[in-house]
């Protein structure tokens, strides 16, 4: 389709340059015979020197672009052509002879030559003026493509530092947890036991994957939430929202998992009292919106950009580094299609507490599940 776009648009520009002759030569060779008869020689020669340039074009060197001795090889031979061809096809519509091919009657075959000629240069010069811009385009999209590549990589590498970072730190203390339950507790040892397990093989999975489904995303978050409420207690609570129909839909891995870390570290765990955590999914319009809402001790952007900077700096852990992770995850899988909304408070009625709105294109996150 774009083919036949690109040539009824160069046989439109064609018929322009030979009505601009057309009128050039009935206005300065009066012998022409008036517009009528300029204009039906003008269309037929120029039209034959078109079809053969570009029939040339494409089968000399398939529509790319040409080298100049050959296209001027193939201009001047079309040239040549088109006018003896163009002369008479002209002279048997207008019901004439084309006696003007040899004999120069009053100029009109010197003043058709340069018309052919300037209508063959403009001609040429659009085949060459289309392949240039369009070599731009191509060496534009290479450079966008190899800088995606390169964010890409940045983005996978962070994502990579990320998982370096979270589960060793989560394993750690979990794994204190256990060695201390083993003898005070066995039954909830035994339980927490269990909850590791699947969340690590969960997130073994994850890690060889570039997407997750909801369902799998959720589990992976029930078994790290059951890990925390053992180790806090009652001071944990959580809750976690997921409709049967947006199950199906698939997530970058570690998208939700940095900020309920986040949440629980730096929200609820820093306070005596604790508090509680909900994830909801949802469909809103065309777009999935995930929400991670706690009723923490809030959120500072400013402190957390900090101590995010500050811990790229000294290799630790910071509030604001798992927030960019998670902004680079989308911008590495949806471009700027998807959104990262953070509240604080977390309404308006509240004094503390914070609301993480993830938006991703429902198209983007929806995938057909097998039979």
């Amino acid at each position: 389709m774009a083919g036949v776009k690109s040539f009824v648009a160069a046989v439109a520009g064609t018929l322009a340059v030979c009505v601009l002759i057309a009128a050039a030569l009935a206005a300065l060779v009066p012998d022409m015979g008036g517009f009528r008869v300029a204009l039906v020689n003008s269309v037929c020669i120029g039209m034959t020197a078109h079809l053969l340039i570009h029939g040339g074009w494409h089968l000399f060197w398939q529509g790319k672009e040409p080298p100049v001795l050959g296209m001027t090889v193939l201009c001047v031979a079309s040239m040549l052509i088109a006018i003896w061809v163009g002369g008479h096809a002209a002279a048997t519509l207008l019901g004439d002879s084309a006696d003007w091919l040899s004999s120069d009657a009053g100029g009109i075959r010197i003043a058709s030559l340069l018309a052919t000629i300037g209508g063959t240069a403009s001609m040429t010069g659009m085949i060459w003026l289309r392949q240039y811009l369009a070599s731009l385009r191509l060496q534009a999209q290479l450079q966008q493509a190899r800088a995606d590549a390169a964010a890409r990589l940045v983005d996978e590498a962070r994502l990579r530092m990320l998982r370096a970072q979270l589960e060793p730190h989560m394993l750690f203390n979990t794994l204190a947890t256990l060695r201390a339950l083993i003898e005070v507790d066995p039954v909830r040892a035994q339980d927490m036991l269990d909850h590791l397990v699947a969340f690590l093989r969960t997130t073994l999975n994850a890690s060889r994957t570039d997407e997750i489904t909801l369902e799998a995303e959720f589990a992976l978050l029930d078994n790290y939430l059951s890990l925390m409420s053992i180790r806090m207690g009652s001071r944990l609570g959580y809750r976690l929202d997921l409709p049967s129909g947006l199950a199906p839909c698939v997530v970058p891995p570690m998208l939700i998992q940095p900020i309920v870390e986040n949440a629980v570290r730096h929200g609820l765990e820093p306070l005596r009292e604790g508090g509680s955590i909900a994830v909801r999914a949802r469909q809103e319009g065309g777009w999935l919106c995930i929400d991670i809402c706690d009723t923490g001790q809030g959120f500072d952007p400013n402190a957390a950009a900090k101590a995010g900077a500050a811990a790229r700096e000294d290799g630790s852990d910071g509030t604001g580094f798992g927030l960019d992770a998670v902004r680079a995850r989308l911008r590495s899988a949806y471009g700027n299609q998807a959104s990262l909304e953070i509240l604080s408070p977390s309404s308006p009625t509240s004094e503390g507490g914070t609301c993480v709105i993830l938006s991703l294109p429902l198209q983007t996150a929806r995938r057909e599940t097998s039979p």
